[in-house]
């Protein structure tokens, strides 16, 4: 039995950061109304947004405010403001220090895969796939996903947690339970992992893969460079949250066949499980985390606090 480290009590720090886009400068407050709401402090730099091409603030600034938040020894969660490009700019830099003593447990999905992927992988930490800071302030998430994040870190949830889930491929439709890892999360950033020093190790792991606003054939292009580059040859089961949007331009959507035929041409579980990834439900997931996945008819995902 593996319990979920670290609960938050009342008056704790959370520290909240910006690794990749930014948000108008008001969003602070209105992370701080919900964290108050919550009964602990949020740590926001003043610094938070800055001048940059692309991002929040400058890599400087940004590698900064999360180093800081790595380092801080008053406090044990990271939660991101929003996902979006910039995080993969700040790993080459993360990748020469030293792992702090204490493990830091990462909040937040999309872009921030990477950041996951590394923490997991690297660093030996568990994280968390789950709504970033800004969702939930401005109320773009359902208040199931809100609550049930706020229970898993305040270690409300006593007992197993589990999600039910849906068969894709024959070897998902066979009995069987596995016992181990989630790895992954943004399917574009999984891709993007390929040939680099944090790659996503898929061995002996369950993958999770989800997008937003990807066409049939651009799902279908990256699933086909995944599997080629051998991504998925020993891993022990494929699961696939929301492909959210990408429909054609006559309203019609391939997303679904494509995943389908995908999932039937493994060999491993592949498994659909919703509300993870992009939509209006966004629930969390631990990754690095022992969880256990049962498949056939009663397929599931479960995980202890």
């Amino acid at each position: 039995m593996h319990s979920w480290p670290f609960p938050l009590k009342p008056g704790d720090v959370i520290e909240v950061i910006a690794p990749s886009f930014g948000f108008q400068p008001d969003i602070v407050e209105a992370i701080k109304s919900v964290t108050d709401s919550w009964g602990i402090k949020a740590r926001i730099p003043d610094t938070l947004f800055g001048d940059d091409l692309l991002c929040a603030n400058s890599d400087k600034m940004r590698f900064q405010h999360l180093k800081n938040a790595l380092y801080a020894e008053d406090s044990r969660y990271i939660w991101v403001l929003r996902g979006g490009y910039g995080v993969t700019r700040l790993l080459s830099m993360l990748n020469e220090l030293d792992p702090p003593t204490t493990p830091k447990i990462l909040i937040g999905f999309s872009d921030i895969t990477a950041l996951h992927i590394f923490l997991n992988q690297k660093w030996g930490w568990p994280t968390l796939h789950s709504c970033g800071a800004r969702q939930i302030a401005q109320q773009k998430v359902s208040a199931e996903s809100g609550n049930l994040l706020k229970s898993i870190l305040f270690g409300d949830q006593k007992e197993e947690l589990s999600y039910s889930l849906k068969p894709l491929n024959a070897s998902a439709k066979e009995a069987q339970s596995i016992q181990t890892l989630i790895a992954g999360g943004n399917l574009c950033l999984v891709q993007n992992s390929l040939g680099t020093f944090w790659q996503l190790n898929g061995k002996d792991k369950i993958i999770l893969l989800e997008d937003v606003d990807e066409k049939g054939y651009r799902i279908d292009r990256s699933l086909n460079h995944l599997n080629q580059a051998g991504l998925f040859a020993d891993a022990k089961a494929v699961l696939l949250g929301d492909f959210t949007g990408g429909k054609e331009d006559d309203g019609t959507s391939l997303v679904e066949p494509v995943i389908d035929r995908f999932a039937n041409s493994l060999s491993i579980p592949v498994l659909k499980i919703e509300g993870v990834g992009h939509g209006f439900v966004n629930l969390p997931l631990p990754l690095g985390f022992p969880v256990t996945l049962k498949t056939g008819t009663n397929a599931e995902l479960s995980f202890h606090f």
